[in-house]
């Protein structure tokens, strides 16, 4: 089961934080949700090793948006077609997290034992002594001793984290990255110092590596043997020693938390190795662990309570004084009951089944019932006597009243035991005596049954037993999960390498942004060197991070997460493919096998590849949307030449008209909402038709450039006075035409006059000037003032012609 942190370390503490990676996978595994999601993806047990570097996967897709596969690559995909994807998506990260994490789980168990007993011994041999070149020196043997117990085959860098738990470092500088994390952040920064500085809180355990490798070799490089074969500067032992010497040479009671913290640890590594390669689960993991926690444990802190604050600070990792503030707002202030408390969850089967038959439901019911009485009597004692005795009431008489009263038929009441009654009924509510009788049994058979020899009899007692168990169950889960914080440093480091990449991208998008803008050459390559020399920095960070891998598999690994694509496929286009570093020269790819990591070809290699590929999407990206930009505008084009205006007249007369005889006029007259909508269709029928071919003598609009009654001579380009004209003639036959078929077109000439007249009107309103362009009239004149002057007109006969096919009907 997972529950809530009880014992926390300050990100646990600040909500929303996951700054420190190790404690952020193991919250997460912890939780109830993910766990029964990551249930769903691994269904099957696995070896542990396989059960953590699936559940880093599942966090880096499911949290850290960590994609390998991009959905644009195929956009011809359905629905049921991208969860198919995000499902190979999946399992290709789940792939490549295994192949990184390789063997080193089993590896940094074996650490973490090797790490104890490294403890345990410099607990004994530096007791109550003093640093001394002596004593330095007993360090560097026996650190040297412990070194020499790490298998050869084993990654370098354990060695280094061997040394930065041994010295506290790790603990400091956690601390340090989560503090600076968690403060202001620079601002004002140029693009190339961003994406050029250490970003040290984006990576924490990838930057305790680093610092500690600064610290024992006085530089940052990656770890290439083991440190017993290596030469260490004298400066990097007495960091070592210096260290070492702070946090050991003490007296023994200092020194008793430490040492019980690392023999609690070596039952859990114990536990773990045990049934190592067997298939498990989360919950298993968990389930097992516990057993460590509730049986050998339990029994460390029950026969050691005097120290147990400092053995759970050790264990932890948390400040004595921040675990006591914690244990406090639990109620707990005996630190001895935890050890008890832990030991009494083995009988918790045993006391189901021999004690006392209540579920928690009931257990809960009687906490309720036992706090509304005592409530009750609270009431009654203090605030309702108080108030009657105020008032000049005997308090011989008042003495006499119990919640017994509250058992009488309220209609049986006399005297003081009314005023009582009503007092109380003024504070809160009074249960029918009834409901009075059914809580003061269950009081009774508290008090004198089975769970009395538990010493609850009391609502209170209730509560805090209830507390002290959830509390005491959670320490037990607190202590299991602190644990795992500590054994899965090296997968919190491959996390971080994902993470690392997903950032660095989101960076180089930044400066790709001003490549593209800027037409200025030399800067151009200036910002593609800037990114060439952050490659060389990411592919160093990669080899210190993961020392067993080549020049091809770091660079494999590189180009996948720039290119998007799984390192399989990223392997075969570096191997098939012309390298950018002979462009010009040959076609070929670049031999990284016979080249060192940090070879400058090799960045170059897979930033300009990263380049080219940017370049051509933007180039894919542009032309799509030039395409799509076209195509919405022919669509809006066609769209708006099927929507002509006398079209929409002839459509309206038609309808309108033939329906009269059915409903009547009422609905069907013309209203300003037609005369909007036709003005705006008729902004649209004049500036598409602006400049076409008519016949000037009879406003024909001619086919073929010449008029059937008057040849080609009358033959011009219309303006907008023509076409309005056109447009009047030809509405008013619409409407005619919609009344009664074979009607007359309007005469040309006075369709001008029509127009010319209400341009007139329009002139003496002062809406349109003697400098108004009336032969190719503004958007606005034409939305705004002259067009719906003229379907006003179109609307009044409109309107006139309605009347008359109602007479005709015989309904107006």
């Amino acid at each position: 089961m997972a529950s809530s942190w009880v014992l926390k370390t300050r990100q646990g503490s600040e909500a929303g934080k996951e700054i420190l990676l190790r404690e952020a996978l193991v919250t997460h595994m912890r939780s109830t949700r993910d766990r029964q999601l990551f249930a769903e993806i691994l269904s099957e047990t696995q070896p542990l090793e396989d059960v953590f570097s699936f559940f880093a996967s599942f966090y880096l897709h499911s949290y850290q948006g960590i994609r390998l596969l991009s959905a644009s690559d195929s956009p011809e995909l359905t629905g049921e077609g991208k969860d198919e994807l995000g499902h190979e998506e999946r399992r290709q990260l789940e792939l490549e997290v295994r192949q990184l994490f390789g063997d080193k789980q089993r590896e940094e168990v074996d650490i973490a034992r090797i790490t104890s007993e490294l403890t345990l011994e410099l607990c004994d041999r530096l007791v109550d002594t003093t640093p001394s070149p002596e004593i330095f020196q007993t360090i560097i043997e026996i650190v040297k001793k412990y070194l020499g117990k790490i298998p050869s085959e084993y990654s370098p860098n354990h060695d280094i984290d061997l040394i930065i738990e041994i010295t506290g470092w790790g603990k400091e500088w956690r601390n340090d990255l989560y503090m600076k994390a968690s403060g202001l952040k620079e601002s004002a920064l140029s693009l190339r110092e961003e994406l050029l500085r250490e970003h040290p809180s984006e990576v924490p355990e990838t930057t305790v590596l680093k610092m500690g490798l600064e610290r024992i070799y006085g530089r940052v490089e990656y770890a290439k043997s083991r440190l017993v074969t290596t030469q260490i500067p004298p400066r990097g032992w007495d960091e070592i020693t210096k260290a070492i010497s702070e946090r050991f040479c003490k007296n023994g009671e200092e020194l008793n938390g430490v040492k019980q913290a690392h023999r609690i640890r070596l039952e859990f590594l114990e536990a773990i190795d045990e049934e190592y390669d067997i298939p498990t689960t989360i919950e298993d993991y968990e389930r097992r662990l516990g057993n460590v926690v509730i049986g050998p444990v339990a029994d460390m802190l029950s026969n050691k309570s005097d120290f147990i604050l400092d053995t759970l600070s050790h264990l932890l990792s948390i400040e004595s004084d921040d675990l006591k503030a914690q244990l406090r707002r639990k109620g707990i202030d005996d630190m001895s009951i935890i050890g008890q408390g832990l030991k009494s969850l083995t009988e918790e089967e045993e006391e189901v089944q021999t004690g006392p038959q209540i579920s928690k439901d009931e257990m809960e019911m009687l906490e309720r019932s036992l706090k509304a009485l005592e409530k009750l009597e609270n009431t009654l004692e203090r605030p309702v006597k108080g108030l009657l005795r105020s008032r000049g009431m005997r308090a011989s008489e008042l003495d006499k009243i119990s919640i017994n009263l509250f058992l009488k038929d309220h209609s049986s009441l006399v005297g003081i035991e009314i005023e009582v009654l009503e007092e109380m009924k003024k504070k809160m509510r009074v249960p029918p005596p009834e409901e009075m009788k059914r809580l003061i049994e269950i009081r009774e058979q508290v008090k004198s049954g089975a769970l009395s020899s538990l010493g609850i009899s009391t609502a209170q007692d209730f509560s805090k037993q209830r507390i002290e168990e959830e509390t005491i169950a959670s320490i037990r889960l607190d202590i299991i999960w602190h644990f795992t914080t500590s054994i899965i440093t090296n997968l919190t480091r491959v996390v971080e390498s994902y993470i690392r990449s997903k950032q660095d991208l989101l960076r180089i998008k930044a400066l790709l942004k001003s490549i593209y803008e800027d037409t200025d050459v030399t800067l151009q390559f200036l910002r593609e060197e800037i990114l060439i020399d952050l490659a060389s920095m990411r592919i160093y960070e990669m080899k210190i991070v993961h020392p067993e891998l080549d020049a091809t598999g770091i660079c494999t690994w590189m180009h996948a997460r720039l290119s998007s694509k799984d390192m399989m496929a990223a392997r075969k286009d570096l191997e098939n493919t012309p390298s950018p570093a002979f462009e010009g020269i040959v076609d070929k790819p670049l031999e990284m096998d016979s080249l060192e990591y940090d070879n400058y070809a090799i960045a170059f290699d897979i930033m300009q590849r990263f380049l080219k590929k940017e370049r051509l999407e933007k180039i894919a990206k542009e032309e799509y949307a030039f395409e799509v930009k076209q195509k919405e505008q022919v669509a809006i084009s066609s769209k708006k030449e099927s929507i002509d205006v006398l079209m929409y007249l002839h459509n309206k007369a038609r309808t309108v008209f033939r329906a009269i005889s059915r409903v009547g006029t009422k609905g069907l007259e013309w209203s300003p909402t037609d005369t909007t909508k036709c003005a705006n269709l008729l902004a649209y029928y004049i500036k598409t038709n602006r400049g076409r071919k008519i016949c000037s003598a009879c406003g024909t609009v001619p086919k073929d450039n010449k008029c059937p009654q008057h040849g080609t001579s009358f033959i011009k380009d219309a303006n907008d006075m023509e076409n309005l004209s056109i447009f009047m003639m030809r509405s008013l036959y619409e409407i005619k035409d919609g009344l009664a078929a074979g009607a007359e077109q309007m005469p040309w000439d006075k369709a001008k006059i029509s127009i010319d007249r209400e341009i007139g009107i329009l002139k003496r309103k002062g809406k349109l000037t003697s400098k108004t362009n009336l032969k190719e009239l503004l958007p606005g004149e034409i939305n705004y003032i002259v067009g719906p002057a003229i379907c006003e007109i179109v609307g009044k006969y409109f309107n006139e012609s309605l009347v008359y096919a109602a007479r005709r009907a015989d309904i107006a």
